[in-house]
């Protein structure tokens, strides 16, 4: 690499510039998921919709409550909405795996997308949707990844943020490596063995960026894509700062 700065601009100058190109892939993109989302969610109300009643009406008494009246109201409502819950716990736990598999294959497609722009400037909308079937080992890589930063931050904060930096990578390298979830974490974590201070620039670059978009719906839709893109980038130039590294091998050539 030859430098924090330029490597962090780099990144972020390709996802800003990939986004301006492809727009119309993008809103393909944002279209067609959209579409799918309300669908699938659409679906999952329907099969819960005795549940969503329940619970609507139970918070809509809540509502409705005035001055102290809404302490008892607020035991009351808590009271009833966990009846609720164990009720329908196994319809509540099967939807709420089928909607998180869901959104992470989702999420496994997009940054697909972002990967394929790096590799080859062209994509597709069906690449969007054609990781469904990592969906399982990345979850299961979320879960693993969620536990650790959480126990770092217990851990006097620090472990835990230098755990969500170096392990940001792991859902690339199970698209790009087909790696499994300890693999993929592992992999990410000796890739920025050497790259702590980049990756810190670089978070920090895209959270201002992430805020900045904040202020305005569309600067909201931007940001997802433009950073997923800056993160393909810079995955991209790990592998190949890492390909060559003793102990590595075939695990870090691009596929």
């Amino acid at each position: 690499m030859n430098g924090r700065k330029s490597f962090v601009l780099d990144a972020i100058g390709f996802g800003f510039s990939s986004l301006v190109e492809h727009v119309r892939l993008f809103v393909f993109v944002l279209l067609s998921g959209t579409a799918i989302v309300t669908v699938v969610v659409g679906i999952i109300g329907v099969l819960n919709k005795n549940f969503i009643q329940s619970a609507m009406a139970v918070n809509q008494e809540f509502q409705q409550c005035v001055g102290t009246d809404c302490i008892y109201a607020a035991y009351e409502s808590g009271a009833s909405l966990m009846e609720l819950a164990t009720a329908n716990f196994f319809s509540l736990l099967i939807s709420g795996l089928i909607l998180a598999l869901f959104f992470t294959g989702l999420d496994l497609g997009f940054k697909k997308v972002a990967l394929a722009l790096h590799d080859r400037d062209a994509s597709s909308v069906q690449d969007m949707f054609s990781c469904f079937t990592l969906a399982p080992k990345a979850l299961v890589a979320w879960i693993l990844y969620s536990a650790m930063v959480t126990i770092g931050w217990l851990f006097f904060v620090l472990p835990g943020f230098i755990a969500l930096l170096r392990f940001a990578f792991f859902p690339y390298f199970i698209i790009d490596k087909n790696a499994g979830p300890i693999d993929a974490l592992k992999m990410s974590w000796e890739a920025t063995k050497d790259h702590v201070w980049e990756m810190f620039a670089f978070w920090v670059a895209i959270k201002v960026l992430i805020s900045i978009g904040f202020f305005t719906w569309f600067g909201i839709i931007l940001s997802w894509p433009l950073s997923t893109l800056a993160y393909a980038y810079f995955y991209r130039k790990l592998v190949m700062d890492n390909r060559n590294r003793e102990g590595f091998g075939e695990s870090f050539r691009t596929v």
